[in-house]
C-alpha cells in the first residue's frame, strides 16, 4: 500500500541476516535486566567453580555453564530468530515503508502513529523503530528511496520526540552505568504498565 502523501519511503528486505539482527537488537533493547542476570549468574557459577571446594564433576559443570552463559549472552534472541527463519524456510521478503506527517505505514496496511513509538535504536546498517517489544520496523541506512536520506533520521526524531540511541555493550559499562541502567529499566517497565 503506497501513500501518495509520503514524505519518505523505504524498502526493507528481510532475509536470515536481517531477522537475526532484529531479534538481537530487540533483545538488547528490551531484555537488559535478563542480560544482566545472565552475566551475574555466569560470574557466580565461575566463582563457585574456582573458589569453592566441591567435587570435580560439579566444579567442571559450574565452569562450563558459567563460561557458556558468559560467551553467549544473546542466546535467547538467537533461538527466537532461528525459529522464525526455520518457519520462513529461508525465503526473502520485502516491505515498503512510508513515513508521512502522521504515521509510519507498513506494506501490510498496518500503521504506527509516531506518538506510539516507544524506542529508536540504530546500528551501523539500520534504524530500528520500536512501537513495543513485539512490533518494530527496520530501515536500511541510506535506503530511503523517496525524500532526502540525510534528513530522514532527524525527521523521525522530530516526529516521535525521541532520539536514536545505540545498545551499549555491558562489558564496557562501569558499576554506575549498570545501576543507572537498572533504574531506567524499572522506570520504563512501570511506565509501560
Amino acid at each position: 500500500m503506497k501513500s501518495t502523501h509520503a514524505y519518505f519511503e523505504a524498502v526493507m528486505i528481510y532475509d536470515d541476516d536481517t531477522i537475526r539482527r532484529m531479534f538481537k537488537t530487540e533483545y538488547y533493547t528490551y531484555e537488559k535486566l535478563r542480560l544482566i542476570g545472565r552475566y551475574v549468574l555466569a560470574i557466580a557459577l565461575v566463582a563457585v567453580a574456582l573458589l569453592a571446594r566441591i567435587p570435580t564433576i560439579p566444579q567442571a559443570l559450574c565452569l562450563m555453564v558459567g563460561a557458556w552463559l558468559f560467551v553467549t549472552p544473546d542466546f535467547p534472541s538467537k533461538v527466537r530468530a532461528e525459529g522464525v527463519i526455520q518457519h520462513r524456510g529461508g525465503q526473502k521478503s520485502s516491505v515498503t515503508l512510508t513515513f508521512d506527517g502522521k504515521a509510519i505505514g507498513i506494506g501490510n496496511g498496518q500503521m504506527i502513529p509516531y506518538q506510539a513509538v516507544d524506542c529508536l535504536i540504530e546500528d551501523e546498517k539500520y534504524y530500528y523503530i520500536f512501537r513495543d517489544k513485539q512490533t518494530a520496523v527496520m530501515v536500511p541506512k541510506g535506503g530511503v528511496t523517496v525524500g532526502a536520506p540525510e534528513t530522514f533520521r532527524q525527521y523521525i526524531e522530530d516526529k516521535t520526540g525521541k532520539k536514536f540511541g545505540t545498545n551499549k555493550n555491558l562489558m564496557n559499562m562501569n558499576l554506575r552505568d549498570v545501576i543507572d541502567l537498572i533504574r531506567y529499566e524499572f522506570a520504563q517497565r512501570k511506565q509501560r504498565k
